[in-house]
């Protein structure tokens, strides 16, 4: 594939952390609570996405089309797919997530939702990737019983039973900012 300098492809950016975190386990540095590489796999992946401070779809020429971040917005973070994507292919309409009605996309479904954009290979600054990976050795070798992640899973579920409508924004907000991404989506998926 070709790519603009200063971008990578989410799909070589999932190979690299899957081979970074395969090393790890192989290493023995691998807490024995994180040993569902899957679960860290997808949690790692989404966190490079959440820090991308731009994303963007590579065209055929191999120019890079700004896009929204919507299309890297993890939906469960336990998870390799959003409703756009699998970040394992990492192009558009390439996800594995069931519609509400319970069934993947068919194609005619994606060419209409996504037009010329359809398999499009989805891109974030090669900076952002970069500086995220510096951190996750650290994070894999944590342990998975992480209080703050427990009592944040402990806070959302009390905004749930309390009758409330939680969404990603009102939970951060509840939590304030001492939660990284990484706990959050360790907690979200907890709470979930």
């Amino acid at each position: 594939m070709f790519f603009d300098e200063g971008w990578v492809p989410i799909s070589e950016v999932t190979a690299e952390v899957f081979r970074r975190i395969q090393g790890y386990s192989g290493d023995g540095i691998v807490h024995e609570t994180n040993k569902d590489l899957k679960t860290f796999l997808a949690i790692s992946v989404w966190d490079i996405c959440d820090a991308s401070t731009k994303v963007g779809v590579t065209s055929a020429d191999g120019r890079v089309i700004p896009a929204s971040n919507d299309l890297v917005a993890w939906a469960d973070p336990t998870e390799l797919s959003n409703e756009h994507m699998n970040v394992m292919v990492g192009t558009i309409g390439s996800s594995t997530m069931p519609g509400e009605d319970g069934k993947i996309a068919d194609r005619q479904q994606l060419i209409d939702r996504y037009g010329p954009f359809l398999s499009l290979p989805i891109v974030v600054p090669v900076n952002n990737y970069q500086s995220s990976l510096t951190f996750l050795e650290e994070e894999i070798k944590k342990n998975s019983r992480d209080e703050e992640v427990v009592d944040a899973a402990k806070t959302i579920l009390g905004l749930v039973k309390g009758g409330k409508v939680v969404t990603r924004s009102i939970a951060q907000g509840k939590l304030g900012a001492t939660l990284t991404r990484r706990k959050f989506k360790l907690a979200w998926a907890l709470a979930s």
